[in-house]
């Protein structure tokens, strides 16, 4: 029996996308990286980058491209809620100290 893979492009939710790179593919949310395939020896590799809440950052060997994209467009998809609330969190943490400091400086200025 042969195994029918979707586009896994087209399967994704809004703000995420796979990306070719001399590496290997990239699953990028908006411009971070969450999840890459990459030549293992004679195999491949999918890594899972996330780390926040009650998820950590996974590998796990996988027999072909196909199988990784689909692995991980399908955990993208069953979490994208989730993981996009988790990198706008990360934004809004790394822009929060340089509001705050520009907050400072004009409250001691006036």
């Amino acid at each position: 029996m042969d195994i029918v893979m979707k586009n896994a492009q087209q399967t994704l939710p809004e703000r995420f996308a796979w990306h070719r790179t001399p590496a290997g593919y990239d699953l990028r949310l908006d411009d971070v990286t969450i999840a890459e395939v990459r030549p293992l020896n004679t195999g491949l590799v999918l890594r899972m980058l996330v780390r926040g809440g009650d998820i950590a950052p996974f590998e796990m060997v996988v027999r072909c491209e196909e199988r990784a994209i689909g692995w991980a467009t399908q955990w993208t998809r069953q979490r994208a809620g989730m993981l996009c609330r988790h990198v706008d969190r990360q934004r809004m943490d790394v822009a929060l100290p340089s509001l705050v400091v520009e907050t400072t400086a004009l409250a001691v200025a006036v």
